[in-house]
Parts: C-alpha cells; structure tokens; sequence
C-alpha cells in the first residue's frame, strides 16, 4: 500500500499533465462585439476523445524527423509532432453561427528532445476547400499536413505562439486564402499581439482556446481574453506579396464585399514541431440577443 502511494506521488510530481486531466470544461463567453449581439446556444457537437472516429489526420511527411504520434489516452487527444506540421481536421462541418471551444496544454520534456518545443497553438475554422467545399479538405495529395498546402483553401486562422524557427514569438489571426490559382492573394492579416508575453503561450499549463464565428464578426479568445476580433466596418491590415516574393501590408476597412463571411465549414486543430494535448472539444451554436430582447418586450 506505501508502494503505491509513493508510486502515485512520483507520477504527479515528474508528470503533471497526467493530474490536470480530465476535468470540467470551462463555459463559453460573449465578449466585445459579442456582448448585446448573440448569446451562447445549445451544444451541438462535442468529442472527449474515446477514439479517433471523427478526426482527420494530416501529419507532413519529414525526413530525418522524428517518429510521430496523433492518439487518444484518458479523455485527452495527444499529439506528438517533431521536428513536422500536422492538421487534425474535425469531420462534421460546423453550421452558421457557432462558438468553439477546447483546452490545450504544450508539455515541456527533460532533456530537449531535437524539433521539439511548446509552440504553434493554431486553429481553423469555418475551413473549406474552393473546388469540394464538403469533402476537398480530407483531400491527403492537397492537403499534406505542411502548411502552405492549406494556402489555398477558405477559412479563419488563429495561432499563439509562432514564429518560425525561433517560436512562441507571435500572436495571429488570418482570414484564408492566401494564394489563388497559385498566386499570391491579399489578405486579412492582424499581427498587432505579435511578442507580448500575455499573448503566448505558457508551457506546462492547460489554456482555453474559444473561437467565433457570428456573421461578420470572427473572435479568437484565449483563457478569457479578447485576443484579436474583427467585425463589419473596422480598421484592419491586409497582406500580400509583391513580385519580389517580399511581403507589402496595407491598412484597409473590413468591407464583407471584399472579404465575404464564411458562414460554414471545417475546424482544425493544427500545430508543427510541438507536443500539444487537448481536450473538452466542443461546439456551441449562438443565439440573436436582440431578437430576444423583442420578444420579451411582447
């Protein structure tokens, strides 16, 4: 009986994860533009990770990469990917209006372990593929789990703690494609959270990651902070390439004209060079307040 209850100190204290995990998932929140807007709705769709049933796994073939490993064990999704991109794509396609929410945490490892590092907690949302919008995305010759594979497709990104080969630098959110027909395309690029320490990620500690998707306003928001939002008629920065390859931003105006809102499609957890395990994966919809508001006034 001592044995084993020394052995269980020993497993908490070398590996934490294995305490946080699992536990209750956190409430969705409506913030900035969202407040007075939509409130939270039922939930539609949810996975704890008994298998990998309704998953796709796109994991970018690396040589001279280390073996890599996308599994579920105790309720959590774990995802091992050195020195590689992955994509993990969720197989139901999420309906307008829908706020997304999962926990994540990037696991340190003693000693180093070569193309390893906690980085690169990165997200696709209301994904789709211009030439399948249903079933283009699981498309493995497209779609190949390295990252310029998915330039091509339409859909919302968000990503903590980036950076290239240095990483856990950057703070972003995009508005997909980024190429057409092979070309580079302008597009939504806001990259103002870019190195504040509040804005990344903090290893060996579980984050809530919240994504939104109402109309024409788009949240990206991370242990309950407002980290970038975008609605109709805001100031905002586009990016594009010039025929030097070098990249040109501009300041523009969100006009849905210019960049139509995606009122449907694909989530994706996605990551590169990292070890990153999730859990409490859940789909909320989101409901008019205001029409709320009318109807109790009746």
């Amino acid at each position: 009986m001592r044995w084993s209850f020394f052995l269980l100190c020993v497993l908490l204290v070398f590996f934490p994860v294995l305490a946080a995990s699992p536990a209750a998932a956190a409430e969705p929140l409506v913030l900035g533009r969202g407040a007075g807007l939509f409130r939270i709705g039922p939930l539609l769709m949810q996975d704890d990770f008994t298998n990998l049933d309704d998953w796709v796994v796109q994991l970018q073939d690396k040589s001279g990469a280390a073996p890599a490993k996308v599994q579920v064990h105790n309720k959590t999704l774990d995802c091992y990917v050195p020195g590689r991109g992955c994509t993990i794509w969720y197989k139901q396609k999420l309906p307008p209006r829908v706020t997304i929410t999962y926990e994540v945490i990037c696991p340190t490892h003693e000693p180093a372990i070569k193309g390893l590092q906690p980085r690169d907690i990165n997200n696709f949302w209301m994904a789709s593929d211009p030439r399948d919008p249903d079933q283009g995305l699981f498309d493995a010759s497209r779609y190949t789990g390295a990252f310029k594979s998915y330039d091509k497709m339409h859909g919302y990104y968000a990503s903590t703690g980036g950076g290239g080969a240095i990483a856990n630098r950057t703070t972003r959110m995009r508005r997909y494609p980024r190429e057409v027909d092979g070309e580079p395309s302008e597009h939504l690029a806001l990259n103002d959270k870019d190195g504040q320490p509040d804005h990344l990620i903090t290893p060996d500690k579980w984050i809530t990651v919240q994504l939104v998707a109402y109309d024409d306003v788009v949240q990206y928001i991370v242990d309950g902070q407002l980290t970038y939002q975008i609605a109709r008629g805001d100031a905002i920065q586009v990016e594009a390439r010039n025929d030097q390859g070098e990249t040109v931003v501009r300041q523009a105006v969100y006009d849905t004209e210019r960049f139509p809102v995606y009122r449907q499609g694909y989530f994706g957890f996605r990551m590169v060079g990292t070890h990153h395990i999730y859990r409490n994966f859940r789909v909320f919809g989101l409901k008019p307040q205001k029409a709320d508001a009318a109807n109790s006034g009746k």
